[in-house]
This record gives C-alpha cells, structure tokens and sequence, in this order.
C-alpha cells in the first residue's frame, strides 16, 4: 500500500539576472528544454513518482508563466484534493524585500501553514534550477535507514559547472568515514582536482525539524527561503549524504542553459536524463506533427512538434512551432517556441527566445565562447548581427 506521507516546497525565487533576457518574465523553472519540457518538470516528475502527497511552490514574482504551465499539477498526478496537490504563492521576492515595513512573523507564514495542512511525517526542500532525474523513492528509504536528521542529495561535479562563485551554492569537503567536514564556496576549492562533490540543493528532513529551524529562524530575526534556511544550518544537525551519478546540469547562467540543451544531441546524455525508470512528464500539449520540405534538410536535431522545416538545420535544439524558411540556415542554436527564422537567414550558435522572428537574408552569428540571445517576441531586421 502506498504511503502518503511526504511533501514537498520547491523554491522558485533563484536569482535570475545571469539568464537576461531570457527570464525577464519567466522564473529559472519556467524556462523551456530540449524542445518540449521546462525545467521545472525535473522537481515535479520523480516528486510524482515518489507519491508526495503535497507540493508547495514559492515563487518569486507573478508566476503566471509556471500557472500557465503547471495548473492543477495533473500532467503529474499531482492534483488529488484528498491526498493534497500544488500550492502556489507568488511575489515572493516583494515579501522579502519589505517584510521589514509589513508583519514580520509573517515571513514563514505559508511555509507553516503548509506544512501543517500536509499532516506530513517528512518533506522535501530544493530549488529548481538543477537539470537531473533524481529517484527521490530511493532519497527517502536511504533517508529512513540512515536514521540522520537531514539527507542531502549530491553529486559529484567540475567546479565551472556551477560557475561564478554564487553564494548559494556549495561544495562538499567530505571525510574518509563519508562524513560532511564543512561546505565551501569555490573560491575556496583545491583547483587541482577535477570534480568535486557539490550539493544539488535537495534536503529530506522530517516536518518537525523543518518547523523548529523556521521557529529558531524568526527568534533570530533570520528571513530566508527554506532551502537557503535549510543549507545554512545544515552542519548543525547529522547528515546523511545521498549521492546522483547520473546526468546534471545546474541552470544558473545563459552559457550553462544553451550548454544543457546541446547537450541533448548527445545521445547518452539524453538517454541518462529521459530514458530512466522514471520518465520525465510535462504538460500535454496536442500538437501536428512536424512538416518537412522535400528540399529541407535536418541532421543531429532534437524538434519539437508542429514545426515547419524548408531549409537546413544542423546540431540544433528546435521548441515547438518554430519555422524554419527556404534556404535559411539554422546551426547550433537553441530555438524556442514560435520562433520565425525567415527565407535565406543564417542563425549560428544563438538562442533564439518564444516568438522571435528573424527576417529573409539576416545573419544571426554568435560563437561557442559567446552565443547570442534574441529577445522574446524580437524582430530582427536583414543585418548581420
């Protein structure tokens, strides 16, 4: 019989500003991959496999482009009234900016309705901007037999896939019984080794515990988000480690985004990521297929449904409703949906954001050091560029 007994609080509020333009108006989680899912599936799907009874979702603005992709949560089973479902609060970001000219206590007040509400023995705290498939079925029987106040889910990683030195985000140095000494920004890394262990900012503890940190966190006049809440006492209380050894991509910038996508078109990569005992879910969308022109011409791409291919298209990853004109060139590129690349254009080593549209004869031309972006819903006139 399956045991409702977990739930889950997904942080949504990650700084975004390293991902400008592309989520001007989209969370981290919001933002599309690999030609049909948004990375937010990548929390919700194994959460559906593991049976979470609840899931809480804290965003940090308006959150209407995860409303729009998440609603009920029922493309994951995640819509049961019984059992629970999806909670969304919004504007989180404005709450922690005048939680200080407002009701103080009231920084922590949805997390602990929430919780309580659940009537949940665990939960589990992440943010969304990590690409892998985690089986969080085998976090929570690990989490149980270890008998630790916190698991906290790692991998083992080269230093620049988490890139700049974010203050969020830490490594692991981790003793010969297995045992987390301290954490450590990168700046604070031997550059010698090759991969370190990093956390992927995933954590099961019991509800009880994660009640008391935030009860400890108002007397302390500490406002947080849970799993920022969470990582900063974390060497307070034992811990068990839980290591993924399969594929991961931390989302946190524009070059490691275009980066997760190219490396769809590798086929281990994808097989790691969605070939698994737990296929990765999204939102249904009945869509036509794909057209393509007897004179078009289409090799190591990943496409989504309802394109229009007339011209060539090489090591690219094409979204949804993305027309490709006659004789228009399209090579290594990250194309979202409802893009318009007109007759004759060239687009190299670009992403090109939802409804962008390049006119006939104009010349989009990054480099693999340095791609470049085109703006949601963009005209681009028949320049290069």
């Amino acid at each position: 019989m399956v045991k409702y007994d977990t739930c889950a609080i997904l942080n949504l509020t990650a700084n975004n500003a390293a991902l400008y333009p592309l989520t001007y108006n989209r969370p981290i989680a919001a933002l599309p991959f690999a030609g049909r899912y948004r990375l937010i599936d990548f929390m919700l799907s194994p959460l559906s496999y593991a049976h979470i009874a609840s899931v809480a979702l804290f965003i940090g603005d308006s959150g209407r482009s995860i409303y729009d992709h998440v609603r009920s949560g029922k493309d994951w089973k995640l819509d049961s009234r019984i059992r629970g479902g999806i909670f969304t609060f919004s504007q989180q970001n404005w709450k922690a900016r005048h939680h200080h000219e407002n009701q103080i206590e009231d920084y922590y007040y949805n997390h602990r309705v929430f919780l309580e509400r659940s009537r949940c023995q665990y939960v589990l705290v992440a943010g969304t901007k990590i690409v892998a498939n985690i089986n969080f079925r085998n976090l929570k029987s690990a989490h149980i037999e270890s008998g630790k106040d916190i698991s906290l889910v790692y991998a083992d990683s080269h230093p620049d896939l988490f890139g700049k030195d974010h203050p969020n985000e830490r490594f692991l140095d981790i003793d010969t019984k297995g045992q987390v000494k301290k954490l450590l920004k990168k700046s604070q890394l031997d550059e010698t080794h090759y991969t370190y262990p990093v956390s992927l900012n995933m954590f099961l503890l019991s509800t009880d515990l994660l009640r008391d940190l935030i009860d400890q966190a108002r007397a302390r006049g500490e406002y947080m988000e849970v799993d920022e809440l969470v990582q900063a006492h974390l060497m307070d209380y034992s811990i068990n480690l839980f290591k993924h050894e399969s594929y991961i991509a931390n989302i946190n910038h524009l070059m490691a985004y275009y980066q997760a996508n190219v490396d769809m078109l590798n086929y281990q990569n994808f097989k790691d990521l969605f070939h698994s005992d737990q296929p990765v879910l999204t939102k249904t969308k009945n869509g036509v297929p794909s057209y393509y022109h007897e004179r078009s011409f289409v090799r190591n791409a990943i496409v989504g449904t309802g394109c229009k291919m007339f011209g060539e298209v090489l090591d690219s990853v094409i979204n949804r409703r993305v027309l490709v004109g006659e004789n228009a060139r399209v090579t290594h590129s990250v194309i979202l949906q409802g893009a318009q690349i007109g007759e004759g254009a060239v687009v190299e080593y670009a992403i090109l954001d939802k409804g962008a549209q390049i006119a006939p004869g104009a010349i989009i031309r990054g480099t693999k050091e340095q791609i470049k972006i085109i703006g949601k819903n963009h005209f681009v006139d028949a320049k290069i560029h």
